[in-house]
């Protein structure tokens, strides 16, 4: 873990709070008939909860905390982020499009960049009261509908792979047959990160694009509970405050996994 000092007890209770905050802010617009959708410049939708969502998460964290924010809809240009050496990397409502399919695998995912690393993170799914919570070398848990559980979880011999509702591509199906995988399990958004901590997938191997934000806090919290995310081809640590803010695609895994024993379409 890169030289940062922590207050893990303040950490938690600021973030934990701020994203059920967003994720109150986003289930009001939930509930409506009118989610006032609009297309970015990327044509990936764009809602109110999107924007409702980010403006409780900016106003919180300048409140709270001294290190500025990078967010998918509060963007900074590399000229001005590259030297920053700690930042917030957020993206407020992940998985817009299991937002407007009303199926609730949609998260507030906020992650704590330091030196490059995500070293704390949470990803709350508040229509399913979900949250994940980690730092770097001090832990990880989740909550739902209450219950509080120590993460890393326990998980089943065979292996069960996630797969996006949205963003799936031929190569994760020849992933598992590689490797003998005979188990997928659809989820949206960064959910897949925490139920991969939880022990209820062993694999979440992402072979299509994706931005910093969608996966800094869910590496945070995989990192807290002893769950590799690395790069693919080498299999390095995901780095972040890259000049384009796009991820190389990646592999995720139960700490019982062996990543460089896994073979990988090309």
């Amino acid at each position: 873990m890169p030289d940062i000092a922590l207050d893990h007890f303040r950490l938690e209770a600021e973030l934990t709070r701020i994203a059920r905050q967003a994720g109150a802010a986003i289930l009001d617009i939930y509930a409506r008939a009118d989610f006032g959708v609009e297309a970015k410049g990327d044509g990936s939708p764009l809602t109110l909860a999107d924007l409702a969502a980010n403006g409780v998460i900016l106003a919180e964290l300048a409140a709270c905390f001294p290190w500025p924010v990078i967010s998918e809809e509060t963007l900074v240009d590399y000229a001005v982020r590259r030297d920053w050496e700690t930042f917030w990397l957020v993206d407020p409502l992940d998985g817009t499009r299991d937002f407007l399919d009303r199926n609730d695998e949609f998260t507030v995912n906020i992650g704590l960049i330091h030196q490059g690393v995500a070293v704390a993170g949470v990803v709350y799914a508040p229509a399913l009261d979900e949250l994940y919570f980690g730092v770097s070398g001090q832990g990880a848990w989740m909550a739902r509908g209450g219950v509080r559980t120590t993460l890393p979880g326990c998980w089943a011999s065979a292996h069960a792979l996630a797969c996006s509702r949205h963003h799936d591509v031929p190569q994760t199906a020849a992933f598992a047959r590689l490797n003998g995988v005979t188990r997928s399990v659809p989820i949206g958004s960064a959910l897949k990160f925490g139920r991969l901590a939880a022990g209820e997938i062993d694999l979440y191997p992402r072979f299509t694009g994706s931005s910093e934000w969608d996966v800094a806090a869910g590496d945070a919290v995989l990192r807290a509970a002893g769950c590799p995310l690395r790069a693919l081809p080498d299999l390095t640590p995901m780095r972040y405050n890259t000049p384009s803010q796009r991820n190389p695609h990646f592999i995720a895994a139960a700490p019982h996994v062996p990543l460089d024993q896994l073979s990988y379409p090309t």
